[in-house]
């Protein structure tokens, strides 16, 4: 009786984590008083997990985040709560969730189903978003078919004009006429698509294994969950341009593909992602022009490194080619890594502490982000991060827009 007991209460597991975060900038932003110059932040995170009933399967999370220093960071919502039924040749997936496509390390040009919550930009790795979906994989031999449906759109999170992730407008604008003018801009309110079946998205994969190679195609088709920047000009009667900033949300097609094997001892990883925007044509100022990304990635690792420390490394090159040929700035989020080399190493001091260094730098606009970060597991479940964040480049560059945001975070995180 007591093992039967014991089988039951196997089938329901509550587990999360608790973590507590604190961020100093290297440097006050003292013009405007508005802007917040740390953090301090505590996240809660719940899920429960059911297999209860045989072919099913439940999982539920909820996230409560309060940052003291940032209100507009603060939220209570569901993360995912979905339930699995598992068939003999097919599974489907109902409920809120989070869908991951692609092989490459952490720039996925397939991987566009989650919106994301860029109010700290930097730190997302956590932060996609769940969707209300039906995901169905139908597996013939060594082949699956995923396929995915979302009814009602959601976008991303950008950052408040208040938070230290938002590069301040200019002062002066560049009329149509390419005239520059003295200028006032002014953000408007999202225009996005109406949240009925009207803004469904879809998307479809093909994925199978053959002599140890891993490949898949996908299909999207739905909405870029980043805005595009529409601007009206209005003459203002002191001589100052008025520049209306309206983000608008506009249909997106993502044709991909990737793959990843062994060989020898290297792991070999690519993905490709032709991104079919509105403005195919080039012509539409306001909307990014199509474009192609593709990344190629190269790791391994090294056994028995000053002593019995193993050593992981993966380089990779990321390339986006613009189908109009136009330059454009990597300003905007889409369009970050243009030409640019991404490396990640992860070095295991002992069997508690991890040393990790992430950098990026694109030639194309020469600019750069590194990342460095120490783990130390102070107990069973309990884990202590400390982490600096790094940039440099040229003004009017992504990451150089953000030099003055150089920073060092300490992350206590406990799992159960």
């Amino acid at each position: 009786m007591a093992s039967l007991q014991a089988q039951k209460e196997k089938k329901y597991q509550i587990g999360g984590f608790i973590e507590l975060d604190h961020i100093s900038y290297f440097e006050n932003n003292d013009i405007d008083e508005e802007k917040i110059n740390s953090r301090n932040q505590g996240i809660l995170q719940l899920e429960v997990e059911s297999k209860a009933i045989k072919n099913y399967h439940f999982f539920g999370g909820v996230e409560i985040r309060d940052d003291i220093a940032d209100p507009d960071r603060r939220r209570v919502f569901l993360d995912e709560a979905y339930i699995d039924i598992y068939m003999n040749t097919m599974d489907i997936r109902i409920g809120k969730q989070i869908i991951t496509w692609g092989e490459a390390d952490g720039i996925n040009p397939t991987n566009n189903l989650n919106p994301i919550d860029y109010s700290d930009i930097i730190d997302t790795d956590d932060e996609r978003i769940g969707v209300y979906s039906i995901l169905s994989k139908y597996y013939i031999d060594d082949i699956t078919i995923h396929g995915v449906f979302i009814p009602v759109f959601q976008s991303s999170i950008i950052p408040a004009t208040n938070s230290r992730w938002f590069v301040d407008f200019p002062q002066q604008a560049i009329l149509p006429t390419d005239e520059i003018v003295p200028a006032l801009f002014e953000l408007q309110d999202f225009d996005e698509p109406e949240k009925d079946i009207r803004s469904a998205q879809f998307a479809f994969k093909v994925s199978t294994t053959f002599k140890g190679w891993d490949f898949s195609v996908s299909y999207f088709n739905g909405f870029d969950d980043l805005p595009s920047l529409y601007q009206e000009f209005i003459l203002g009667q002191d001589g100052v341009t008025n520049v209306l900033i309206t983000p608008k949300i506009k249909k997106l097609q993502v044709f991909g593909a990737d793959f990843s094997t062994i060989i020898g001892n290297y792991g070999l990883r690519g993905e490709v992602g032709y991104f079919r925007t509105e403005d195919h044509k080039g012509t539409n100022p306001f909307i990014d022009d199509s474009f192609y990304q593709y990344v190629v990635g190269l790791d391994r690792t090294f056994g028995s490194v000053i002593g019995e420390n193993n050593l992981f490394i993966i380089l990779q090159w990321v390339h986006q080619i613009i189908e109009s040929g136009e330059d454009v700035p990597n300003t905007n989020l889409n369009n970050i890594f243009q030409e640019s080399f991404v490396g990640r190493a992860e070095y295991e001091i002992n069997n508690s502490a991890k040393f990790i260094i992430e950098a990026t730098h694109d030639i194309k606009v020469d600019n750069t982000y590194v990342q460095t970060e120490l783990q130390y597991d102070l107990s069973s479940g309990l884990n202590l991060s400390l982490i600096g964040d790094f940039f440099n480049g040229k003004r009017k560059t992504f990451f150089g827009n953000y030099e003055d945001n150089n920073r060092i975070q300490a992350r206590l995180k406990y799992s159960f």
